[in-house]
């Protein structure tokens, strides 16, 4: 019954950020009442518990339940008494949510999940990069960042090696390697999450994304994914209730080159497009509108059924896997130009 939920604070403590939400049911809604974060203290996260506290003014009272991708996180949870869910079953509890609302499959790209490593190789960053910049400055940069991870990007040059290297990582990710068929995607991290751009995520994903791919695509606005997914457990019926914390920003198409595409909308008249090698085309549609589109290349057509959404639909019409270089002009170029054109995305969200 709706009624056997009560306001509930949820603490999801992470490498990076300690995040603490107020949540609460309006008929049938579930609702962020009240939300705080800050960076997760070294040493003592308690202190960092303590301060968002105070901020959110938490009464003894108001249920709590902690989750946490740090061995810290149970150990306070043990400390004060109350529930605790790991990291995987949060993660299974929101892709079965997932699978339960037809997104089947869904490959769940975390930001803060991904940690640059002795391994990750340094070309394969800059290959996407605007800026002239050495292998050294991009070492620096993500050495720096070990010691606080916290901390932001303070200018564009970084912005780019940080959207870079997660290009890299959310390319490797062993469920979007695996994936057959429409691909559905979930990102969160506080990096895309907040972002006053989304439409930097849009390329990402286009880069990434072979020829002949589709993808569908949702983005946590809240970083709320893992707090919902703890609360999944230990209230089962909230599965059944609204909720506005997933953002639909809507499919991408992986041409892979030149061809045409043939927009269905359940409407008397169809769309057809032509798109050119190395366009990046956008088709504003809304959320709730279904789509099949027909695309066709080297006579071969592939049909699938799609949303809309904050982004509409996007066609892309480069030759994958792109063919970028660190340390080229020429890719530089490359990279600035397709940054362009994804600009355009700005205008309908």
């Amino acid at each position: 019954m709706a009624q056997s939920f009560p306001k509930t604070l949820v603490l999801d403590i992470g490498r990076s950020w300690t995040k603490a939400f107020i949540v609460e049911n309006d008929k049938n809604k579930l609702i962020i009442d009240k939300r705080s974060s800050l960076p997760t203290t070294t040493g003592d996260i308690s202190f960092a518990v303590n301060q968002l506290f105070a901020k959110l003014k938490v009464t003894k009272e108001l249920p709590i339940l902690v989750t946490g991708s740090i061995p810290e996180a149970e150990t306070l949870a043990k400390n004060l008494n109350v529930d605790f869910v790991n990291q995987e079953e949060n993660q299974a509890n929101f892709k079965n949510y997932c699978e339960k609302n037809g997104f089947k499959n869904p490959i769940i790209f975390d930001a803060g999940n991904y940690i640059f490593s002795p391994n990750t190789k340094i070309n394969h960053i800059g290959a996407f990069l605007t800026h002239e910049t050495s292998d050294i400055d991009i070492e620096n940069y993500f050495g720096n960042k070990s010691t606080k991870p916290q901390v932001i990007p303070i200018n564009l040059n970084e912005m780019e090696i940080e959207e870079a290297f997660y290009r890299v990582a959310f390319s490797q990710n062993r469920d979007f390697v695996n994936a057959h068929g429409t691909l559905n995607i979930v990102v969160t991290g506080a990096f895309f999450s907040f972002a006053p751009k989304q439409s930097k995520l849009a390329l990402i994903i286009l880069d990434i994304l072979a020829s002949n791919r589709v993808a569908q695509i949702k983005l946590d606005r809240e970083l709320f994914l893992h707090s919902f997914g703890a609360l999944l457990k230990k209230y089962p019926e909230i599965a059944d209730w609204e909720n506005d914390f997933l953002l639909d920003l809507g499919a991408a198409i992986s041409m892979g080159g030149k061809g045409t595409v043939l927009l269905d909308y359940g409407f008397s008249e169809n769309q057809e497009l032509s798109i050119n090698e190395d366009e990046i085309a956008l088709v504003p549609a809304p959320s709730k509108q279904k789509i099949e589109a027909t695309f066709s290349q080297n006579k071969e057509k592939t049909k699938v059924k799609l949303n809309g959404g904050a982004f509409g639909l996007l066609i892309d019409g480069r030759i994958k896997p792109l063919k970028l270089a660190f340390g080229r002009a020429e890719s530089r170029e490359d990279n600035k130009r397709w940054q362009e054109a994804i600009e355009k995305v700005e205008m309908i969200e």
